[in-house]
């Protein structure tokens, strides 16, 4: 029998997601192994602050730092990673520039993929170019005068109002806003974790979140409707077992199902992204309207691309299989 690849799972970082990361990872190698690859898990943190603030040290299981980072995959050799780090450094193209400068294959997306689809203003560009809908919206930096954000958001997108950071992922920081006199408390406490912050108008309606699984010929999975036990999709109702409703098929009528499949191919080519994404989007029993996107989607026990891909026919062990496939240039499930 042929052996089967190495897969070193890379997981952990230096994120605010960083827990979510562990979780995603450690349930990927477990898979993995048993699909048959033989599995090394590495955790790695590349900032030594934030490794020293976490009081995480380097170990058998652990990177800290670049260097030694650098010093593990020259020491393992690994024939793929699997990517399961979630923000930056490792969702947004870093990462994938080490591995493509010592060509190492790895799943999900390449370096610009991966940049633009973290960038929720790019990717909102992007997308719209490509026919995909999106809400109107304002872009605010920290720099920018706070009078401005007050008359500009009152006058172009009116209240309620969600306040997104232009970078993170898992709903962290994100601000809804009822009025005016909401605004400047939220801002502030959404300026905590990025330079730059996203407004939109904050839409009711049904939330709906679309997998795709390929690189040229990639195939969208059944769609799931999200129904927080709380009204909003936030991190807990995301990662605590039983706070969300995931179903499967989404209760929508058969164009939306059609046309949010349409769309989410769209958002993965258009920005050029392989092996997997994840797109959001919401229905407001009239017009559909893309969110955002996420090109390494969590692999917890209650993530979603896990349970679209189980309600197409396939395990966990066959998902993660054909994902690493896709990593070495193979298209067919």
């Amino acid at each position: 029998m042929k052996r089967r690849e190495k897969v070193l799972v890379l997981m952990g970082g230096d994120s605010t997601e960083r827990e979510v990361s562990l979780s995603s990872g450690r349930r990927v190698a477990e898979g993995l192994r048993a699909a048959g690859y033989e599995v090394v898990a590495l955790d790695v943190i590349f900032s030594p602050a934030v490794a020293r603030q976490r009081a995480v040290d380097a170990s058998a299981s652990c990177a800290v730092g670049l260097d030694d980072f650098i010093q593990r995959l020259n020491a393992h050799q690994p024939d793929v990673v699997f990517i399961v780090l979630h923000g930056a450094p490792g969702e947004d193209g870093r990462v994938q520039a080490v591995l493509d400068l010592m060509g190492i294959p790895y799943t999900g997306s390449g370096v610009l993929a991966s940049a633009l689809a973290l960038d929720k203003v790019m990717t909102k560009r992007v997308v719209e170019a490509a026919g995909v809908p999106v809400a109107p919206d304002l872009v605010l930096n920290r720099w920018d005068e706070p009078e401005r954000f007050v008359q500009a958001i009152g006058r172009k997108l009116g209240y309620p109002v969600i306040i997104k950071p232009n970078t993170q992922g898992s709903t962290i920081g994100v601000q809804r806003v009822n009025d005016a006199g909401q605004l400047m408390p939220s801002l502030q406490e959404a300026f905590r974790y990025d330079d730059c912050l996203l407004v939109e108008p904050l839409m009711s309606g049904v939330e709906l979140t679309v997998p795709v699984v390929g690189n040229r010929q990639a195939i969208a999975l059944p769609m799931i409707e999200i129904v927080p036990a709380g009204g909003f999709y936030d991190y807990e109702a995301k990662y605590t077992p039983g706070a969300t409703d995931e179903i499967i098929p989404a209760r929508v009528p058969e164009w939306v199902h059609e046309a949010c499949a349409r769309h989410a191919l769209a958002v993965h080519h258009a920005l050029g992204c392989r092996g997997m994404s994840r797109s959001d989007f919401i229905f407001d029993r009239e017009r559909i309207v893309f969110l955002e996107v996420n090109t390494i989607p969590g692999m917890t026990p209650t993530s979603l691309l896990p349970r679209s891909a189980e309600a197409y026919g396939w395990s966990f062990e066959r998902l993660v299989h054909y994902i690493v496939r896709l990593a070495l240039g193979e298209e067919a499930a």
